[in-house]
């Protein structure tokens, strides 16, 4: 019998020397012709420069935080097929929005599903649709055969995990004409800037593709929940609209599988009909295909139904993620996040819940308890002796509360924490509504000595005005500026204008989204105080975060 000639798959596998040694036992079990080479690397910055030699096919990640790591090799520009060991199949599911291809839970792992995952690696991210770079700096995106061949392979990865993909359809409103009174260069210039606002809006795992004539196609995976839609559809629409030259509106029409179709042709359909819907309306919105609409609404309504006795059935957690002095990675703060785990729906977005609360009028009750818990939290905190800033997120019903400085008065005497160790965040959208009474209100708070600091700024409707006539103490950088630096001209010009505004102002300045050691280099290189991001802490519980305290140097 002749013999058959196989090439073996290079397998480099992220971890400690321990875990490749037992990959190494259970691929040995498989047969001759499933065999592997396999390398190791103890972590993902060696893993990051052992494939600039090109040394593997795909890629096992074995360390003990395997998030941490996969957001690490994506973050570095990782695009090999990539899988991960992981505790469960709730870490699993957290693993593939980070940017996993695959999951192995340790319950299960054996030499026959190790074969299976890396054989499904074999046909993963083909060429991942890295974007190619125009000679003058812009980004040139995929085409509509490159995208329809990565939607087929997210459908097949979708159907395997029973997670949800989008596809969307994006169209500039009323660009036919806008093209007419321009030349073609000048026409190709302005498509280009699209796809790169369009490409800093979403997530690297997302995918944006150019369509025919003025459309952009949309593919976002792993999407946990159909509210987060909204949030991310916005964000597209004004990514379209930033104030450039040349001012754009553009229309959006969305599809989910498998609500609304299961093959990637009829789902780009589904997204089309949405679309056209969506400027039949008269543009510059969103439209999501009905069958998913109507999925979306049933399940709106039983989250309206079981949020308001959420709190008394004990399911919302406190997560705190560290805020660190960007020139000596001191431990200096920590942001308050809330998460609600229903038994019901599983770990439901707080985009998806907090407006609920909002709407349905228990979100002034989540409010104190989230205030009360975070400051007890870290009174004692306090009384082991660390002083560390507390931000914790204020809502527009809670900030329009005349009784709020009271009741902070109250706890802060209840658990010992200084005033000045509390720091209360708000968007920027708060603070458009500038009347008398609610400077009075900002006025009782600041009295009391806590801190006043500016979430997400850079992205709503504040002016100088604004941070002049509101005694705001800092200023939290967005992410999305954060995420293209150090390479990001337009958003390293704009991170440094804060900078420089902050600190004329007499301003704190934080940076938020911090997953780079080059981000972190350029931040501290520009002056900025405070980071915050994965590299430097990832929320964790409130024992997690006192231990870190406690052994830190």
């Amino acid at each position: 019998m002749p013999e058959v000639d196989v090439t073996p798959q290079r397998v480099l596998c992220v971890g400690p020397e321990a875990a490749a040694a037992r990959l190494r036992r259970a691929l040995a079990r498989l047969p001759a012709a499933d065999a592997r080479r396999l390398r190791s690397v103890p972590d993902a910055e060696a893993a990051t420069a052992a494939l600039r030699e090109d040394v593997a096919d795909a890629l096992l990640v074995a360390t003990e935080d395997p998030l941490e790591t996969v957001v690490a090799l994506r973050a570095a520009g990782v695009e090999r097929p990539l899988a991960a060991l992981c505790a469960d199949d709730a870490e699993g599911v957290r693993l593939l929005a980070c940017g996993a291809d695959e999951y192995l839970p340790e319950a299960a792992f054996s030499p026959h599903l190790l074969e299976r995952t890396l054989r499904l690696l074999e046909g993963a991210r083909p060429g991942r649709l890295e974007p190619a770079t125009h000679p003058e700096g812009r980004t040139t995106l995929p085409g509509v055969p490159d995208f329809e061949r990565q939607l087929e392979h997210a459908l097949h990865g979708a159907a395997r995990h029973e997670r949800r993909i989008a596809v969307g359809v994006l169209g500039l409103d009323g660009f036919p004409a806008l093209a007419h009174r321009l030349d073609g260069a000048d026409t190709e210039a302005l498509l280009h800037a699209v796809a790169d606002r369009l490409r800093r809006a979403l997530r690297r795992s997302d995918l944006v593709a150019r369509g025919p004539d003025d459309e952009f196609l949309l593919l976002l995976e792993s999407t946990p929940d159909l509210s987060d839609l909204a949030a991310t559809a916005s964000k597209v629409l004004a990514a379209v609209a930033e104030d450039r030259p040349v001012r754009l509106r553009g229309s959006l029409g969305l599809a989910v599988y498998p609500g609304s179709a299961r093959g990637g042709e009829a789902l780009l359909s589904a997204a089309r009909r949405a679309l056209a819907r969506a400027r039949a309306a008269g543009g510059d919105d969103f439209r999501l295909d009905q069958t998913a609409a109507e999925a979306l609404s049933r399940r709106r309504l039983a989250i309206e139904d079981a949020l308001p006795g959420a709190l008394e059935r004990d399911e919302f957690r406190l997560l705190y993620q560290p805020r660190v002095c960007a020139a000596t990675g001191a431990v200096v703060g920590v942001e308050v996040l809330l998460r609600w785990h229903s038994p019901d729906f599983g770990a439901v977005d707080p985009s998806v819940f907090i407006p609920v609360a909002e709407r349905i009028g228990c979100i002034e009750r989540i409010d104190d308890w989230v205030l009360g818990a975070a400051l007890a939290d870290a009174g004692r905190w306090y009384a082991d002796g660390h002083r560390v800033r507390l931000g914790v997120n204020a809502s527009a019903p809670q900030l329009r509360d005349a009784g709020l400085a009271g009741r902070i008065a109250g706890a802060l005497r209840a658990t010992g924490l200084p005033p000045e160790l509390l720091e209360l965040e708000m968007t920027e959208r708060l603070l458009v509504d500038d009347d008398a009474p609610q400077r009075a209100r900002f006025a009782a708070l600041t009295a009391l000595g806590i801190g006043l600091a500016v979430d997400d700024f850079g992205i709503g409707f504040s002016s100088l005005a604004y941070l002049k006539h509101f005694p705001v103490h800092t200023l939290k950088i967005d992410r999305m500026f954060v995420a293209p630096l150090p390479d990001g001209r337009d958003d390293a010009a704009i991170v440094r204008a804060v900078i420089g505004l902050g600190h004329a102002l007499g301003l704190r300045v934080v940076a938020e989204g911090v997953e780079t050691d080059a981000q972190l280099a350029f931040l501290r290189e520009a002056g900025c105080d405070e980071a915050q991001g994965w590299l430097v802490g990832r929320p964790c519980s409130a024992d997690a975060f006192a231990e870190r305290l406690a052994t830190a140097p």
